[in-house]
């Protein structure tokens, strides 16, 4: 773990922040939950997975076709919990269960960008709250994660285009959580710690990747929430040390995490810093 630690540069680290704040807080209040999304750290079981050869312009126009769409991924997460929370209310026995619709949207076909991250999302929660009876979710998840250690290999080749920092962050939170240290390289945290902002946060002008990629419509109006989000980053931008994202800063974060957690539970040699 030395090996990783040295080549780890913290010097410019900064941890004054609202966002991580809230973040850090609500991780403390809900420790039983996030610790039963974790998995046991591995290591080989990514293969050599190479990045995408088409451009970044193709892989937009291919997510375009994908599913689900955030309106659609949202409905179903909120649909999963309901479902949840009713079986664990009533004590039925029963397992909380996905509408045929939902399954479609969640399980079926291939995904890039913020669907596939959806669907592991919804397949994290179906792992803790035990939905979906019959469906092999450990499967899903490494297939899932197998298909975005290429798209994460493929946005750090095209240099990170606009955007898709979040995403970035978000697919090594997701999948590292899961167990799969392939997604803990040194590089990649020196890179998300060079994309924090003076005053501690992070930012990520992602709406326009949203569009088009298809995760939002061209013509989704912006709900009330987007836009206070935005007020809060305008605000922030505005003032001294530059902007603030809470998304961006949350996936920055729990990244981080993952990364510290290598350091913290791993005693084996794993050579997180030579893996292509």
């Amino acid at each position: 773990m030395d090996r990783i630690r040295n080549q780890t540069d913290f010097v410019g680290l900064v941890y004054r922040s609202k966002d991580y704040e809230y973040v850090a807080k609500s991780m403390f209040e809900n420790l039983d939950v996030l610790s039963s999304f974790l998995e046991p750290l591995t290591i080989g079981t990514m293969g050599t997975q190479k990045p995408f050869r088409f451009n970044f312009e193709q892989y937009v126009q291919e997510a375009r076709t994908k599913m689900p769409s955030r309106k659609a991924a949202d409905a179903c997460t909120m649909q999963l919990l309901i479902s949840a929370m009713e079986t664990q209310t009533t004590q039925s026995d029963g397992a909380c269960e996905l509408t045929p619709e939902c399954q479609t949207q969640l399980m079926q076909g291939s995904a890039l960008a913020f669907q596939q991250t959806s669907r592991v999302r919804a397949m994290m929660l179906s792992r803790i709250f035990d939905c979906m009876e019959g469906v092999d979710i450990s499967a899903n998840i490494y297939k899932l994660c197998i298909q975005i250690y290429k798209e994460t290999k493929s946005l750090e080749a095209w240099d990170h285009p606009p955007g898709t920092r979040t995403l970035f962050m978000q697919q090594i939170l997701y999948c590292a959580s899961q167990g799969y240290g392939e997604f803990i390289k040194p590089r990649w945290m020196n890179k998300i710690m060079s994309w924090q902002e003076p005053r501690g946060c992070f930012a990520d002008d992602r709406q326009p990747f949203l569009r088009l990629t298809g995760f939002v419509g061209p013509t989704t109006p912006s709900s009330k929430k987007d836009r206070e989000e935005e007020y809060r980053i305008k605000k922030a931008a505005a003032s001294e040390g530059g902007a603030c994202n809470s998304l961006t800063s949350a996936m920055a974060l729990g990244s981080l995490v993952m990364y510290i957690r290598a350091l913290l539970e791993t005693d084996q040699a794993f050579q997180y810093d030579v893996l292509a």
